[in-house]
C-alpha cells in the first residue's frame, strides 16, 4: 500500500465544562486506507488567552495528558516561558498515537499526524507533544515507567529515545519535561 494514498478522517467533542463551551476541543484524526483502519491520533486544541485556565481544566480532565499541561502552562494557566517565546495563537495538544501492529516502525503514524496537526492549525499554531509509549492498564497496576528495576523500565526508556529522534526529525524541540514543541502551519 503506498502510504501517500492514506486517509484521515476527524471528528471533533468540546469540554463539556460550561467555561470552555465553544473555547477548546478534543479532536480524533483517524488514518484509514479502505477497508482498513491505521490509527487515530488525539489533539486538545487550546487558545492562549481565551480558553480560561487550561492547566486547571485540563486536570479535571486530563485525557493522557498528564504531563504536557504541567510543563507549557503556570498554576494560573499562563504560558510557560518556553512556549510563550513561541507566541503561539492556537496551541494543539497532542494526546495520543495510536498505529496498528502492520504499520507500526514505518513513518506512517508520525506522517499522518504531523498532516493532521497542519490541517487543524492556523497561523502561529504551535504543537506540543510529549514523545512516550502509549500503556493501557489499570489504575490499579503497576507502570513500568515508575519501576525501580532498570531491566522493567529499558524497554520504555529505549521506546522513548526512538520516539524523541521522531519527532525531531519533524522539527519538535525540547522545551522542558521531555516535552517537545514547535511551529506549525496550514
Amino acid at each position: 500500500m503506498d502510504p501517500d494514498r492514506l486517509h484521515i478522517s476527524y471528528a471533533m467533542r468540546q469540554f463539556a465544562d460550561e467555561t470552555w463551551t465553544g473555547r477548546a476541543e478534543r479532536w480524533t484524526a483517524k488514518f484509514y486506507v479502505p477497508n482498513e483502519k491505521i490509527g487515530a491520533a488525539e489533539i486538545t486544541r487550546v487558545i492562549p488567552g481565551v480558553t480560561p485556565n487550561p492547566r486547571a481544566a485540563l486536570e479535571d480532565d486530563p485525557g493522557l495528558l498528564d504531563r504536557i499541561p504541567r510543563v507549557i502552562f503556570g498554576e494560573d494557566g499562563s504560558l510557560a516561558p518556553a512556549v510563550s517565546a513561541l507566541s503561539p495563537v492556537l496551541l494543539l495538544l497532542l494526546e495520543s498515537v495510536r498505529v496498528s501492529e502492520a504499520w507500526r516502525g514505518k513513518g506512517v503514524g508520525m506522517r499522518l499526524t504531523v498532516t493532521a496537526l497542519r490541517r487543524l492549525a492556523v497561523p502561529g499554531t504551535v504543537a506540543v507533544c510529549y514523545p512516550a509509549p502509549i500503556h493501557d492498564h489499570g489504575p490499579d497496576e503497576p507502570c513500568s515507567y515508575a519501576s525501580d528495576d532498570p531491566e522493567v523500565r529499558r524497554p520504555d526508556e529505549e521506546a522513548m529515545e526512538k520516539l524523541r529522534r521522531a519527532w525531531e526529525q519533524h522539527g519538535f524541540r525540547p522545551i522542558g519535561e521531555g516535552v517537545y514543541a514547535r511551529r506549525i502551519e496550514p
